[in-house]
C-alpha cells in the first residue's frame, strides 16, 4: 500500500511540474520570481567574473552518476542559483572582452522567457503554427537584403513548404554542418534519367 501512495505522490508532483501555477503565491511562481531576481541581479553587476579558480568550480561538478532519487525543483533552482549562475562570466559587463557576439539588449530576457513558455518547433506547422511564417518571413528579409530579388520572387518561394530560402541553426556548428549537408545533398542529387 505504502508503494501504491508513493506512486501517487510521484504523479501528483509529476502533474504539478507541467501544470501553470495557479497563483501568485505558488511555490512554483515563487521559484520563478527568485530565479528572475537572481538572474537581473548578475546582469546588473559589472564584473565580468568572479575571481574564482575553475578547479574550485569543477568541484561541484564531480559526480558522474545520475541521482537516483529526485530533489525538489526549489533545492535544483537554488543550485542553479548558486553554482551556475553565481560562477557565470557576464559577457555583458563594460568591463569583459572577448565574447564572439556582442552583449544582448535587455528586452530579450523576458522575450526569451516567452519563446521558453511557448515551446514551439519550428520543424512543423503542426507544432509552432504562427512561428514558422514568422521565421520565413525572416529568412525573407534576410534573404531580400542580399539578394534583392523581386516582390512575385518572394510571393512564390517564400512560404513554399517544397522550397527554403535558408536556415537558422542555434550557433556556428550546427550552422556549418547544415551548410555541408546541404552541399553533399545538391552534389549528390539524383539526375535526370537522359544523362
Amino acid at each position: 500500500m505504502n508503494t501504491k501512495r508513493s506512486a501517487i505522490a510521484n504523479e501528483t508532483s509529476l502533474f504539478r511540474i507541467f501544470t501553470v501555477p495557479e497563483d501568485a503565491d505558488s511555490t512554483l511562481s515563487r521559484i520563478e520570481r527568485e530565479i528572475f531576481t537572481n538572474l537581473v541581479e548578475f546582469l546588473n553587476e559589472n564584473i565580468a567574473a568572479v575571481d574564482k579558480p575553475l578547479e574550485a568550480i569543477e568541484k561541484k561538478f564531480q559526480s558522474p552518476f545520475i541521482p537516483e532519487q529526485p530533489s525538489f525543483v526549489s533545492d535544483h533552482a537554488n543550485l542553479i542559483m548558486e553554482h551556475l549562475v553565481a560562477q557565470s562570466v557576464h559577457t555583458s559587463a563594460p568591463s569583459f572582452i572577448g565574447h564572439m557576439t556582442s552583449a544582448l539588449p535587455h528586452f530579450l530576457l523576458p522575450l526569451s522567457k516567452l519563446m521558453v513558455r511557448l515551446n514551439q518547433n519550428l520543424v512543423k506547422t503542426e507544432t509552432s503554427k504562427a512561428f514558422t511564417p514568422l521565421e520565413r518571413q525572416v529568412l525573407g528579409m534576410m534573404h531580400h537584403l542580399v539578394y534583392g530579388q523581386t516582390d512575385p520572387f518572394y510571393q512564390q518561394w517564400m512560404h513554399s513548404a517544397q522550397h527554403s530560402l535558408g536556415a537558422f541553426c542555434s550557433g556556428g556548428t550546427i550552422a556549418n554542418i547544415t551548410a555541408l549537408w546541404i552541399a553533399r545533398n545538391r552534389l549528390l542529387q539524383p539526375r535526370a534519367l537522359h544523362d
